[in-house]
């Protein structure tokens, strides 16, 4: 007893002119994962015994199984366009395990393959069962208190997440006998994802230590790492998922929440972070001198109080703190090579004063070779008396 494609092996020619069942899937969607099969043209309902010779139809991403006694006997799986079609049922015929050649599904094959004898026919009732194969979407999961270690703050937080996950029945002939087990029902997900989300969130924790490295923006980057998660959450749930029950989880999307005292810790280390630059903690600085100025200017005791309790606490106006700077990086050596006029003038390198002797008159600094001709801009050596390229004096 097994299954034939409709067109090989004299399939089409043997059953040409016999009557047949037609026999197809009815309802799968995101919210029910197995049904089963119903008759084409004798009402809408389930089989029973399933007769020798019945055609069915097998649509991409479903796979159709050959319940006997509550076992798999034979299987089509369609994950492509290639294995989808017509079969038939043949009751003289060898299991043939349909599977489109899709190598992953090797382990729907190993679990069935040894439980029959090959040939013959059976006294035992056989039933037709669709399983849907596609992603399942819009599955809640939260959980709340998962430590975190921050990356990019470096600091332990505790984390509220909360959002979606998808999931796949990856190995449907497991997914049916440990799940369902009953060929006659209609199986909507709901059944089972209660289930699934309580063995989920004991283990995000677990996950969010595996992704922790990958998240090196901070906290807020676990949101965009929802294959990630998903993969790490498959290790942590082991076999039991995949194997036992044949469920793989595809992604999980999850949003962080902070507690309210770790909302301001986070605040604070963002903060010191920030002004750990000198240019943004300058900003920073001006910022705060404008908006207490502006509050001095609403002063109930007059402005000019307000002015005055400025410079007796800040020490000083944001103008007093911008010349500063300016100041501190006019000090600073010049970078760049000392400006040579045509007339023999040169900027001291120390203290930017112009003068045209060989030294600085107001530092005292020797005044520089000349690397470049004032005339042609061109290279010359500190020795040369007239540029090799142009023949200016120097």
């Amino acid at each position: 007893m097994g299954i034939l494609r409709w067109g090989i092996d004299s399939a089409r020619g043997a059953y040409a002119d016999q009557p047949k069942e037609v026999l197809y899937a009815e309802g799968l969607n995101n919210d029910v994962l197995a049904v089963p099969a119903t008759i084409k043209g004798k009402g809408r309902g389930t089989i029973g015994v399933l007769t020798d010779g019945s055609v069915f139809n097998v649509g991409i991403n479903q796979a159709a199984l050959l319940i006997e006694n509550g076992k798999v006997h034979d299987f089509v799986i369609a994950s492509d366009e290639k294995a989808t079609g017509q079969y038939i049922y043949d009751t003289t015929s060898e299991p043939s395990l349909l599977n489109g050649g899709m190598k992953e599904w090797g382990n729907v094959w190993n679990m069935v393959k040894d439980r029959f004898s090959f040939g013959g026919k059976s006294p035992n009732r056989m039933d037709l069962v669709y399983i849907n194969l596609k992603e399942i979407t819009e599955n809640p999961v939260g959980v709340g208190k998962v430590p975190f270690i921050d990356q990019y703050l470096g600091t332990r937080l505790l984390l509220g997440m909360h959002g979606y996950y998808t999931f796949k029945i990856s190995n449907p002939a497991a997914f049916y006998e440990n799940l369902l087990m009953d060929p006659t029902k209609k199986y909507r997900k709901d059944e089972i994802t209660d289930q699934l989300r309580a063995e989920m969130m004991p283990k995000i924790s677990a996950a969010m230590t595996r992704i922790a490295p990958l998240c090196t923006g901070g906290y807020q980057e676990i949101y965009v790492h929802d294959t990630d998660v998903a993969k790490a959450l498959n290790e942590e749930l082991g076999p039991e998922w995949l194997d036992r029950r044949g469920i793989e989880l595809v992604k999980v999307a999850l949003n962080p929440e902070l507690s309210p005292a770790d909302a301001e810790r986070v605040m604070q280390l963002e903060n010191a972070k920030t002004l750990s630059n000198s240019n943004m903690a300058f900003g920073s600085m001006v910022n705060a001198q404008n908006s207490a100025m502006q509050s001095a200017a609403r002063n109930s005791a007059g402005a000019m109080t307000g002015f005055m309790g400025m410079n007796m606490m800040g020490g000083g106006s944001a103008s007093d703190l911008l010349s500063q700077r300016m100041a501190a990086e006019k000090a600073q050596p010049a970078q760049t090579a000392p400006a040579v006029t045509a007339g023999g003038e040169w900027s001291c390198p120390n203290c930017q004063t112009v003068s045209n002797g060989r030294f600085c008159p107001n530092c005292r600094t020797k005044k520089p070779e000349a690397a470049f001709c004032p005339e042609c801009g061109n290279k010359v050596s500190g020795e040369a008396k007239f540029c090799p390229n142009c023949g200016h004096k120097l």
